[in-house]
């Protein structure tokens, strides 16, 4: 307890220490992507001393402020409008809480990245009009300000010095709305080669034919997008948005992928969000029903990060580019290539059907994968790619062993000697971690025969531990569907065994040491409660490991418990018996009528009961026999509970001759009273001294008296300690016995 107390005081003392030296020096240097209301900036701020002064290029906004610990005190200045702020930086220095002085909230967190380097290209027509999508796409997630450059290559015409920043904001949104409503192709538009000063383009709506008229003029060396006036908007937003019910979709809408676009779009987003439900979602544009349920997970998630080192090669669609009807369901080839191709497909009818990669993507992913591999990815913006332990390795396998990527069948010549190497290496961790394990579970449930638990526990424990290695390890390895499903077909098996050994041997040890009354048990309970409890345990455990192993060898476990259910009534019939047994145990475990150690009677059955199990109950009889009763009769049979009485009644008579006078008589009466009330487990109120009979034979006294022996007492010793007493009593009064021998009953 001391030691633990020192300990304690000790990390106190490191944490006052540490704390303050991170809390007293605070930076709000860096950038920042930040959230209000309605909009949002990305905004470079740097601290110097006390000071802090930042711009965010989305208002032709700044910052000024002063510092003190955590706490930013300031203004915001947008040409003549400005307000106080005051920001409160986190603990970690990553994120902040503010408000303006009007008391609207504005938040932020650090983001990667220059905002200066905005990403502008206005070198010709396709160029500006991909800058403003991708402005467009960019901020309809968490990147409000990339709408910024989206203004950049709009021109407002003649009134444009009377636009405040936050209209042009508002204005280029607007558009892009529109803009997202078409689907065209960039190559289609004239790029920076072209002789023209302004090109017209009509973008049509998929399904609908709707048309945004759309125009791009050249000014200087640089390309704009001609805002619209609002008479063309009006008609813009009335002919696009009546298949939407006259409103723009939903922003997340397209995580249902109702058309080709919103499951590129689904897709591509993911990788942004990978950490924070991406991984289910990119899972979702999958069809992985080709793959077996054992390893459709890892397989699904192996195939989206060979899918995306592709498309970071061979280039990212942008969204417009992409048909976005939702009537449509004509596959969209995204890539082909002599190794595969990379196809979305509609999946599924009704309300049900959503588009995906197909299978054949799912299956062709590697193989493209390894045929595109040598390509250098493409300098424009491509999709984050997702943590992966093997893509590291299999990069460095290539950097420093470039023939270990030799194939051999389904298999690399690397992930061979890996998963050699694995099975090596789980074998010798188990056997150290298991042997860790082994004196933990020594010392908690096996001190009173060490040599016995170590017996029990050694080759369950050491396989449970071997299986749970090697299977946090092999992952690394990337094996293709094929190889994944017989490792964790082999593995998966042998784990759950394992499991299930060790647990029953557990569940045995864990009763023994702490549920088991006498030498080496530490509790006494209701034994019926606790036998019936342990052995559901070890039902559902096993239940659970044959369900387990079921999945892992891909086995329509759903069909064989609707076989079950459909033959239920069968099953149930001819196994009457049992089930009655079973739930007789059940009542058993209600009502308790005894508990383990109970002396009770029911029927030609007299005994102490030793166990109570799912099935039956264990009696031991006087003369030392087990009977073995079902417990669906026990429970229905007549209990007498010997073992509940709250004292046990005894009984016996006093002969003596008729010589003996009425004072030696008197005398015995008192005397034997006197010595039952000296006994500590007697009930004086139950305890009766009296002369019952004359007969031929003598004077008859009686005897009766009660013993309380709840406590553990010896009944026997005690009565024969009291007969003893009265024998010596009737040798000081004088008075022989007569007839029989006084006899207890």
């Amino acid at each position: 307890m001391h030691h633990a107390v020192r300990l304690l005081l000790v990390l106190i003392s490191l944490a006052s220490i540490s704390i303050p030296a991170t809390a007293g020096d605070p930076s709000w240097s860096g950038t920042w992507n930040t959230r209000w209301r309605q909009g949002g900036a990305r905004v470079a701020l740097q601290q110097e001393g006390s000071h802090v002064h930042g711009t965010y290029l989305s208002y032709d906004g700044s910052i000024e402020g002063e510092v003190q610990g955590r706490t930013l005190k300031g203004r915001w200045i947008q040409g003549q409008r400005s307000g106080g702020i005051e920001f409160v930086l986190s603990n970690d220095g990553q994120s902040f809480m503010g408000r303006f002085d009007t008391g609207e909230w504005w938040t932020g967190g650090r983001t990667a990245g220059d905002p200066e380097a905005v990403g502008i290209d206005q070198r010709g027509p396709r160029q500006a009009l991909r800058t403003f999508a991708d402005a467009g796409n960019s901020a309809r997630y968490d990147a409000p300000d990339q709408m910024t450059r989206a203004v950049s290559v709009i021109d407002f015409g003649e009134n444009a010095g009377t636009i405040t920043p936050e209209q042009k904001l508002g204005l280029a949104q607007t558009l892009f709305n529109l803009v997202d409503q078409t689907t065209f192709r960039l190559h289609g538009v004239p790029g920076r080669k072209t002789d023209k000063d302004a090109v017209d383009l009509k973008l049509e709506q998929a399904g609908t034919g709707a048309t945004l008229p759309l125009r791009l003029v050249k000014k200087g060396e640089k390309w704009f997008i001609a805002m619209p006036d609002e008479a063309a908007l009006e008609a813009g937003r009335k002919a696009l948005f009546a298949r939407s019910g006259g409103r723009p979709p939903s922003p997340e809408a397209y995580k249902l992928r109702k058309s080709a676009r919103d499951a590129m779009r689904s897709f591509t987003r993911a990788f942004s969000e990978w950490e924070t439900g991406g991984r289910a979602q990119a899972l979702a544009t999958l069809d992985t029903s080709e793959l077996s349920e054992a390893v459709r997970d890892d397989q699904g998630v192996l195939a989206l990060q060979y899918l995306n080192g592709i498309v970071n090669r061979i280039g990212l669609m942008g969204p417009q580019e992409v048909s976005d009807d939702p009537q449509n369901r004509e596959p969209l080839v995204v890539f082909s290539h002599p190794a595969g191709r990379i196809v979305i497909a509609p999946k599924g009818t009704g309300d049900a059907m959503s588009w995906k990669f197909t299978a054949e993507t799912v299956r062709s992913a590697r193989d493209l994968y390894i045929a595109v591999e040598e390509m250098p990815i493409t300098e424009a913006k491509g999709l984050p790619a997702p943590p992966s332990v093997f893509f590291k390795v299999r990069k460095w396998v290539r950097g420093f062993a470039p023939p270990m990527l030799t194939e051999f069948g389904p298999l690399e010549a690397w992930q061979i000697a890996g998963w050699a190497s694995i099975i090596l290496l789980a074998i010798g961790l188990g056997w150290l971690i298991a042997r860790a394990i082994m004196m933990f579970l020594v010392r908690s449930v096996g001190e009173a025969d060490p040599r016995a638990a170590r017996r029990a526990f050694r080759w369950p424990l050491w396989g449970t531990v071997v299986f749970v290695v090697y299977n946090a390890l092999v992952p690394a390895l990337g094996l293709p569907d094929l190889a994944t499903r017989i490792s964790v077909g082999i593995t998966g098996v042998m784990l759950a065994v394992s499991v299930m050994w060790l647990g029953w041997r557990l569940v045995d040890a864990v009763v023994d040491r702490y549920f088991t009354s006498g030498e080496g048990g530490r509790m006494s309970m209701d034994n019926i409660l606790v036998s019936l409890g342990f052995g559901a345990l070890k039902i559902g455990l096993v239940a659970a490991g044959l369900t387990y192993i079921a999945i892992q060898l891909s086995l329509p476990y759903e069909g064989v418990v609707a076989s079950l259910s459909i033959g239920g009534l069968a099953v149930a019939f001819a196994s009457r018996e049992t089930l009655s047994n079973v739930f007789g145990a059940g009542i058993l475990a209600i009502d308790r009528p005894f508990r383990r150690g109970d002396w009770i009677a029911t029927g030609d059955t007299k005994g102490t009961v030793e166990h109570v199990g799912i099935r039956s109950t264990r009696v031991r009889t006087a003369d030392d026999s087990l009977i073995i009763v079902p417990n669906g009769k026990l429970s229905d049979a007549t209990v007498n509970n010997l073992g509940t009485r709250r004292f046990h009644l005894n009984s016996a008579k006093l002969p003596i001759p008729y010589d003996t006078t009425v004072p030696q008589i008197e005398a015995l009466v008192s005397g034997v009273k006197d010595l039952v009330a000296e006994i500590p487990e007697s009930t004086p109120e139950r305890t009766s001294v009296a002369v019952s009979a004359l007969s031929q034979d003598g004077i008859e006294v009686t005897l009766k008296y009660g013993l309380d022996v709840r406590n553990g007492a010896n009944e026997t010793e005690i009565v024969n300690r009291l007969m003893m007493n009265i024998l010596r009593l009737c040798e000081r009064l004088g008075i022989r016995g007569g007839g029989e021998t006084p006899v207890a009953a």
